[in-house]
């Protein structure tokens, strides 16, 4: 009889395969898994994601570790083999609750029901011979990029980007941090609850919140489950959202307490890129806490992806938000020169995030980086015409990227009629000094790979 971890195990080497090898995106791919299994216990949810998203972030690691002991090289193996060692070498190598004999048990097992019998004893060597020598592994010198590609499960182009941007003490802070777990962040919606009385809520769940030393409006929460377990989070009192984005959001946020000492009319906000809606949560509350009337128009380009701005607009009770299909590339006529703040968070390659979406290491490719700053600006090209004269623009990405970021904001800056504003004086005291723009790196900063850029619009087109 199947017992539920050889369900859970064959569920996970199904996700590790769509995301490995038919190049799904990750969060979807569990998403859907574990939709698919409402009877599982929070523990084999748990065992899932952990089995899945760790071999998804290792796998790197993982096949160099599997070549040694294999006289078949990963590549050449068969796709579903290929996952049952992955997914079984993890669990010897960093899963210690799982005994070495279980998981090789477990991998011959797997090999079984998926009709590879044959191969069972090739799985069963190759496991075997890993549990036994997996303290014996060699990896390349760990001060050359292979050695630390290897080490940190980390493409070597990414590596050798990054060393010639950074340097060696920045580069493996970055590697590092992306492998570490961090506590989960909030922004607190002050317009629907105090401070105080969120804090208290969260604590009488069994939940630690602590105020994000960066931001008044964060807080860090350790324990407690799934953030929609909690009641201040289906009050609204909460936004799920990491303090990278939350400092970006900020900008946009006293980009419109700038807007509204212009004007006394209604405040405009046009989200661009807005999905899932946490930027629009931030703007819709900060225009709350101003006694303002506004609309935070937040479009993005799907119906699944705005459906996501729906369900945190109905959360938390912010009707300001006014969710749109719409492709940022199509110019909108009827809001031309109309808002007080556009936020263009765009498409990017997301090497600021990775820690979180475990799967970008795996799909994103050095060719792909130029196609994503030509669409960047090809975006902006067109939303920088929303902005009303004296509004702003708020261009950021979650990346680290030099061609996404600085060398865009610059590129903006020389052909449209905007000036920079100085990201720094426009954060609390305990943000990070990051000057000009806001760049944060993570291992370096306390949160994800960010960058933010505040501009403001100088006059008609240049």
């Amino acid at each position: 009889m199947t017992t539920d971890k050889e369900t859970v195990r064959a569920a996970a080497l199904r996700a590790v395969q769509a995301i490995l090898e038919e190049g799904s995106l990750g969060h979807k791919v569990i998403a859907r898994e574990l939709s698919l299994h409402p009877s599982w216990s929070g523990s084999e949810r748990a065992f899932f994601t952990r089995l899945t998203e760790g071999t998804t972030e290792r796998s790197l690691e993982l096949d160099y570790v599997i070549d040694q002991f294999s006289r078949t090289p990963v590549q050449k193996m068969k796709p579903a083999i290929r996952g049952i060692l992955r997914t079984g070498v993890y669990q010897l190598l960093y899963m210690d609750a799982v005994p070495d004999r279980a998981a090789c048990d477990e991998a011959v097992r797997l090999a079984k029901k998926r009709g590879l019998a044959g191969l069972s004893g090739f799985v069963n060597g190759v496991m075997r011979a890993i549990a036994a020598g997996k303290d014996g592994r060699t990896y390349p010198p760990a001060d050359t990029p292979e050695g630390m590609s290897v080490r940190y499960s980390m493409p070597v182009w990414i590596v050798e980007k990054w060393l010639a941007l950074y340097g060696r003490p920045v580069t493996e802070k970055m590697l590092g941090a992306m492998l570490a777990e961090r506590p989960l962040c909030v922004h607190m919606n002050r317009s629907k609850a105090e401070k105080q009385e969120i804090i208290e809520s969260l604590e009488k769940q069994g939940v630690s919140a602590k105020v994000h030393p960066y931001s008044s409006q964060a807080l860090t929460l350790e324990g407690g489950g799934r953030p929609d377990s909690l009641g201040a989070f289906r009050k609204g009192w909460i936004q799920v959202q990491d303090i990278s984005s939350q400092l970006a959001s900020s900008l946009a946020a006293r980009a419109l307490k700038e807007a509204a000492a212009m004007h006394g009319g209604e405040l405009l906000v046009l989200d661009t890129c807005a999905a899932p809606g946490g930027k629009s949560v931030y703007l819709a509350d900060a225009a709350a806490l101003l006694g303002r009337p506004a609309v935070v128009v937040s479009r993005d380009l799907s119906a699944g992806k705005v459906r996501q701005i729906e369900e945190n607009r109905e959360r938390t009770g912010l009707a300001a938000i006014v969710p749109q299909i719409w492709d940022a590339k199509e110019f909108c006529p009827d809001n031309e020169e109309k808002a007080d703040v556009v936020i263009a968070d765009l498409p990017c390659s997301g090497l600021g995030i990775m820690g979180r979406k475990k799967d970008i290491r795996c799909h994103v490719r050095p060719e792909g980086l130029a196609e994503l700053a030509g669409l960047q600006r090809e975006i902006l090209s067109v939303v920088h015409r929303y902005v009303r004269p004296g509004g702003f623009l708020i261009y950021s990405t979650c990346t680290i990227n030099p061609e996404e970021n600085e060398e865009n904001a610059r590129w903006f800056a020389g052909n449209f009629p905007f000036r920079l504003r100085r990201a720094k004086e426009w954060l609390e005291a305990g943000a990070p000094e990051t000057g000009d723009y806001l760049q944060l790196l993570p291992g370096v900063h306390e949160s994800d790979g960010f960058f933010a850029a505040v501009f403001e619009r100088t006059g008609g087109e240049g």
